[in-house]
């Protein structure tokens, strides 16, 4: 799984804890703590999502180079004229 992928969902499950604990009826004490989980839960998605962004990895020149090897063994050989 891409850390892109990973830092989205982190993002998703902190909105979801959220929600969760607006619309189930709680005591205001769990409540609350369940607002400020949801909160650090998608503070630090978003931590992750800023810091790839800061910092990006150089995979696309490897990425180049092996679709360079994949299509160069994809190739067909064309049929040879026996005119």
């Amino acid at each position: 799984m891409s850390s892109l992928t990973k830092a989205a969902l982190i993002c998703g499950s902190g909105s979801m804890i959220i929600l969760i604990s607006i619309l189930i009826n709680l005591p205001f004490v769990v409540q609350i703590f369940l607002l400020l989980t949801g909160l650090a839960v998608s503070a630090y998605g978003v931590l992750l999502l800023v810091k790839m962004i800061v910092r990006p990895t150089d995979k696309s020149s490897e990425t180049t180079v092996e679709e360079a090897t994949v299509s160069t063994l994809k190739k067909k050989k064309k049929p040879t004229s026996t005119l």
